[in-house]
């Protein structure tokens, strides 16, 4: 099993390691039409992969929370109580328009469940290490990644994401509501190849 496609988490919970998507493999581009909850599922993920909202956000996003005028989401974080300002991008003005700006309300349970076979038609099938410690031993496991998803990834992507674009880590922590750059950088999941590729990436801007 080759490490270049291996992503490796330590002493981490299953509900936490849910690492960061892609925007390109969101799901967008699927057909579900033969199933209208993952539909939504999907949608929901999109969204919370586009803005960084929690779940306890996207769950009782309403239309009072949407500018329209300035293409905005403007609400009080239901976790942190904080008041963000997030700017609507690619997908997401185009499914709030579906809802008519109310998103569907599906229980964390059976979001959490279903989203994994969302992940498994993306065919989100890298592999990750997940090692935990029991006492003094260390136990391995290996899961693909759609086994992972959960709706911690939807934040997760959003930081990731926009970090590796340049997007500055202070700014995200704005739209984050993260009150410290350790709790921030803890949302920050990068692999080995996407921190490769970032380098190639600004040593190639370095040399212009």
């Amino acid at each position: 099993m080759g490490k270049t496609n291996q992503f490796s988490i330590e002493n981490s919970s299953a509900t936490a390691i849910s690492g960061a998507i892609p925007y390109k493999r969101t799901g967008y581009e699927l057909d579900l039409s033969d199933d209208k909850q993952l539909d939504e599922i999907r949608d929901i993920f999109i969204v919370g992969s586009f803005t960084g909202l929690r779940y306890s956000d996207l769950s009782t996003l309403s239309p009072e929370h949407v500018d329209l005028e300035n293409g905005n989401i403007n609400l009080k974080q239901r976790k942190v109580h904080k008041a963000v300002v997030i700017q609507m991008i690619d997908y997401v003005p185009e499914i709030l328009t579906k809802y008519n700006y109310d998103l569907p309300k599906i229980p964390s349970y059976t979001f959490n469940e279903r989203v994994k076979e969302l992940g498994q038609r993306a065919k989100l099938k890298q592999k990750i290490e997940v090692v935990r410690k029991k006492g003094k031993n260390r136990e391995k496991k290996i899961f693909e990644k759609w086994k992972m998803i959960s709706s911690h990834t939807c934040q997760r992507s959003f930081c990731t994401n926009m970090y590796l674009s340049g997007f500055p880590a202070e700014e995200l922590m704005r739209i984050s509501g993260h009150k410290s750059p350790v709790a921030f950088m803890r949302y920050i999941k990068v692999d080995n190849q996407q921190a490769a590729r970032r380098l190639k990436e600004l040593r190639a801007k370095l040399a212009k």
